[in-house]
């Protein structure tokens, strides 16, 4: 698929090059209406090394990418995604005359240009059910298996998503720190830890190298958050803010 590495590929680049990759969350939400194409252009044309985004099931089975489980916050409609039709959510306007898009869609535009790395809005009292196979088959129809990774705080959903296609990188969301943080990882059958930036260091980093993994951390948006990078070293970090954290990255020399 054009010269673009794959996403082991580069992050193997980023380790030895000594710097971490940089992953637009939710595209550049700081500019931009967050989950829509305009956001997610915004984030490529600024050079992040990925775009990352969420995704639920409609009521007629189509992957829709936006975050919340309900409309109300991100669009001008109410109550939740999966009890609309795919032709419903897009006459929503997300933001700016902005449209809810298909994944399909996401994915189309970074092919080629970025990783993209997909968050599964499973939780276990409401299940999409079918959700993980159909992410599979619209990745493998975009040519973007390699390009790609499925993440989620919902752990069975990744398992589930690495079960059905063995070549597609699958991450574990984490907002504390676990007790044994590669176990997690193993159960999962995961290749990323993503755990929220103030629940890692320089040690976790470290192990969960050593089980074969790698760690991409979120949402590094501040002073802050970009210490802690420095201080942990991991292989990504996700931000809303990608255009000055690229800048600080770049500048600082990480």
């Amino acid at each position: 698929m054009g010269s673009l590495p794959s996403l082991r590929e580069r992050y193997a680049e980023a380790a030895r090059a000594g710097r971490p990759l940089l992953g637009g969350h939710r595209g550049n939400p700081a500019e931009h209406p967050e989950n829509t194409l305009k956001s997610f252009a915004s984030a490529l044309e600024l050079g992040v090394d990925m775009i990352e985004c969420d995704v639920h099931l409609s009521s007629d089975g189509e992957l829709v990418v936006i975050h919340d489980h309900t409309l109300d916050r991100t669009t001008d409609g109410h109550g939740l995604v999966h009890a609309m039709t795919a032709a419903e959510l897009r006459r929503l306007d997300a933001g700016g005359g902005e449209r809810i898009p298909a994944l399909s869609e996401v994915a189309e535009l970074a092919r080629g240009r970025a990783g993209l790395i997909i968050e599964t809005k499973q939780v276990a009292a409401i299940r999409y059910q079918g959700l993980e196979e159909k992410l599979v088959r619209v990745l493998a129809d975009a040519d973007m298996l390699d390009q790609a990774a499925v993440i989620s705080f919902f752990h069975l959903s990744a398992k589930a998503v690495k079960e059905l296609e063995p070549r597609l990188q699958v991450g574990i969301i984490e907002y504390g720190t676990p007790v044994d943080p590669v176990a997690v990882l193993r159960q999962a059958r995961a290749d990323i830890y993503s755990p929220h930036f103030s629940g890692v260091d320089a040690e976790i980093v470290d192990q969960v190298h050593l089980a074969g993994g790698v760690v991409g951390v979120w949402v590094v948006n501040d002073a802050v958050a970009v210490a802690a990078v420095r201080a942990a070293a991991p292989d990504s970090v996700f931000s809303d803010r990608p255009r000055e954290i690229l800048r600080l990255l770049r500048d600082q020399g990480s």
